[in-house]
């Protein structure tokens, strides 16, 4: 387990505090470590991970997931990541969304994928820089459409099976709990056995649920999170193209060639040649302010060729 650098999010609080987000903002390898509160963790830069209950995943650049603590964020400092958290009790998203004039019966934030246009992420980047305690009131004039997440949520919820709206959300969490274990166990054998078995459903009810309420079905999700990891290890380690996809949990390297061209348009061998690229770009760009580097002139080299072969070259 990793050393906390946060007060869990589930601590009491004073009585009369006003309702307010823990934020945080992180660029680096340090980790956080969430109470049984929410917290929505953002991926800005790099790769995040994040480690529940149910297994440990990596969050990309751009996504947004609400996770239900306990649990650990975290990143590797080779990863090059940048993310930031917002946590709060159950009460404090329920005034959070009071605010907004959500009706009272749909005051709370189910654990999820939460989908953002840039400009959105932008917007949720400054909120966490604030970096400590923001008051709700606060917190939403950042997030100002935050409400337009959470319907695009709730409409899963309201797909989901069940005659009322509290047998509705928990289904939603056993869903929630089994599509985390598929990311954090997508590259492994038959991920989908395991996940209807978690949760108590068979693979065949499984599969039609999570399409329903998901609008994906469970093999595209598996394979979805298994290009991501691929990709990942393609950006960052070693290993040929062909070692990648089988460590990324294709059965074989055509399948994953195959694949992987038809999600991101070109072969893995070249999209990794053009990853190399822009980092190498990247390290030699001089940081933002700093002086132009002094034009280098080119060391005199003694002209060696008439000396003999076994003579020594003078002194510098």
């Amino acid at each position: 387990m990793f050393a906390s650098h946060h007060a869990p999010s589930g601590a009491s609080r004073p009585p009369g505090a006003a309702a307010a987000f823990e934020c945080r903002y992180q660029a680096g390898s340090a980790d956080w470590i969430g109470g049984p509160g929410l917290a929505l963790v953002a991926g800005f830069e790099g790769i995040t991970r994040i480690r529940t209950a149910e297994g440990q995943w990596s969050l990309a650049a751009g996504q947004v997931h609400v996770v239900e603590g306990p649990l650990v964020v975290f990143a590797d400092r080779g990863d090059r990541p940048a993310w930031g958290v917002v946590a709060g009790t159950a009460a404090e998203w329920g005034t959070a969304l009071g605010e907004l004039g959500i009706p009272a019966a749909r005051r709370f934030v189910p654990p999820g994928e939460y989908r953002l246009e840039p400009v959105q992420l932008d917007r949720l980047r400054a909120l966490c820089l604030l970096a400590g305690r923001v008051s709700t009131h606060r917190a939403l004039g950042i997030l100002d459409d935050f409400g337009r997440w959470h319907r695009a949520v709730l409409e899963q919820i309201d797909r989901c099976p069940g005659r009322s709206l509290g047998q509705r959300r928990r289904v939603h969490a056993r869903l929630q709990r089994a599509r985390n274990l598929l990311r954090a166990r997508c590259t492994q054998g038959y991920p989908t056995r395991h996940a209807a078995s978690v949760v108590g459903y068979t693979v065949g009810h499984f599969q039609r649920i999570f399409h329903r309420v998901f609008g994906e079905t469970v093999q595209g999700f598996v394979l979805r999170q298994r290009l991501e990891v691929a990709r990942h290890l393609l950006e960052t380690s070693q290993l040929s193209v062909g070692d990648v996809g089988l460590a990324a949990g294709f059965e074989s390297r055509w399948a994953f060639a195959r694949q992987f061209r038809h999600r991101f348009g070109a072969t893995a061998g070249a999209f990794r040649r053009n990853a190399l690229a822009c980092a190498d770009a990247t390290a030699q760009r001089p940081p933002p302010g700093s002086a132009p580097a002094a034009p280098r002139t080119a060391a005199r080299v003694p002209n060696v060729s008439r000396y003999p072969d076994d003579a020594r070259l003078p002194a510098a």
